[in-house]
C-alpha cells in the first residue's frame, strides 16, 4: 500500500476540521451578535485547502493509485464545504467560528486587515485567528467593532460594546450586498429568533 493514499483522507479531514472541531472551551458570556459568513468569504476561506485536496486526488489518480471516479470525493467535499452555512458567534467574552472551540478576547492583542478579511493577532505566543469577510462596505464597520471589543477586553472592560445599527431599522446595518433578504449580513442579537 502506497503511503500517499493516506494523504488524501488526512487533507480532507483537516479541511473539515477548520469548521468542526469540538473543544473543551464552551461558549461563554452573553451573545452580542451572530455573523453569517457570506458565500464569497467561504470560497476564499476554502480555496487553498480545497485546491490542495483536489490536486492530491488528481496526482493519485494519475499514478493509478485510485480510480478516476474517486476524484468525485474531494470535489463533493469541496462543494459541501463552500455551501455549508457558517457563522461567527461573538459574545462579550470571546468569539467562535462555526463549531470550533471558543476563543477569549483576551487571547488577542490587536486586529489587523489581512487578505480576505482581518486577522486577530494572538497575544503572548498564542495563535491568531483569521476573520473571513466578503469585501463589502460593511466589513470596515465589523473590523472597527472587533478592534473596540479587543481593546475593551484588554483594558478589562467587560461591558458590551453596541454593534452598529442603522437608525431607520435599529436591527440591520445596510451595506448594499444585494443579499436575497436585502439586509446586511450583520444582525443584532436582540432582533434574532
Amino acid at each position: 500500500m502506497n503511503p500517499l493514499l493516506l494523504l488524501l483522507p488526512i487533507v480532507l479531514i483537516l479541511t473539515w476540521a477548520r469548521l468542526i472541531r469540538p473543544g473543551t472551551n464552551k461558549l461563554e458570556g452573553s451573545r452580542i451578535v451572530v455573523v453569517p459568513i457570506p458565500l464569497l468569504a467561504r470560497i476564499r476561506m476554502h480555496l487553498v485547502p480545497a485546491a490542495l485536496a483536489l490536486a492530491i486526488a488528481v496526482v493519485l489518480a494519475g499514478l493509478d493509485e485510485i480510480p478516476w471516479w474517486a476524484l468525485l470525493i474531494p470535489a463533493l467535499s469541496n462543494v459541501l464545504l463552500i455551501l455549508l452555512p457558517v457563522h461567527y458567534t461573538l459574545t462579550n467574552a470571546g468569539i467562535r467560528l462555526g463549531w470550533t472551540e471558543f476563543r477569549r478576547w483576551t487571547e488577542f492583542a490587536a486586529v489587523r486587515r489581512a487578505p480576505g478579511g482581518a486577522r486577530l493577532i494572538g497575544m503572548q505566543r498564542r495563535r491568531g485567528m483569521h476573520i473571513w469577510l466578503s469585501g463589502s462596505r460593511g466589513d470596515d464597520e465589523f473590523i472597527h467593532f472587533l478592534k473596540q471589543t479587543v481593546r475593551g477586553a484588554y483594558k478589562g472592560d467587560a461591558t458590551v460594546i453596541p454593534f452598529p445599527a442603522n437608525k431607520g431599522s435599529q436591527s440591520f446595518v445596510p451595506d448594499n450586498d444585494h443579499l436575497s433578504t436585502g439586509v446586511s449580513a450583520y444582525v443584532l442579537d436582540s432582533h434574532m429568533q
